[in-house]
């Protein structure tokens, strides 16, 4: 009878990891939208770097996506996941960085380093979010307690984008 449960058990849990949609192609993370158990593909724009005087002696550098909201729109929750597949053995943590972008007019802005006469500061405000194994190759990117506003996963190559509100 106890072996009888265990395989029970063991196909409900095999299961459930089945009815998980996953994603096709490696690092394009996507929300997963857990009560209609679907992926939402997020706003991928690539990397529109500016730079910008702010009087005579100070300056910044960083990415702007045009207009002021993304089109995905995500219900603020108090935990936000999204899936990512990845080449299996990859640190998806390393390949992907969670920040929030400032809104300036018409667009998002992300500020990556700011400059003065005689000093200069590349640090910007990560995001943390946690790393959840879903099977080889396919992790949840989990964000907790997000507030309303713009943010994205930035990689090397591209940047995918949401709106909380």
């Amino acid at each position: 009878m106890k072996i009888f449960f265990l395989y029970i058990l063991f196909l409900s849990l095999t299961n459930l990891k089945a009815q998980i949609p996953l994603p096709e192609f490696n690092d394009k993370p996507a929300y997963f939208d857990q009560n209609k158990k679907q992926l939402v593909e997020l706003e991928k724009s690539q990397y529109n770097t500016m730079a910008k005087a702010k009087g005579l002696f100070s300056a910044e550098a960083g990415f702007f996506l045009e207009g002021a909201t993304s089109k995905v729109l995500i219900p603020r929750q108090t935990e936000l996941k999204f899936i990512v597949k990845v080449v299996p053995g990859t640190d998806a943590s390393a390949v992907f960085d969670l920040a929030q972008f400032e809104i300036r007019k018409d667009k998002r802005v992300f500020i990556a380093s700011q400059a003065k006469i005689g000093s200069s500061s590349t640090s910007y405000q990560k995001i943390d979010f946690e790393l959840v194994k879903i099977k080889e190759g396919f992790y949840y990117l989990v964000a907790k307690n997000l507030t309303a506003g713009q943010y994205f996963f930035g990689s090397k190559d591209a940047m995918f984008a949401f709106s909380v509100y």
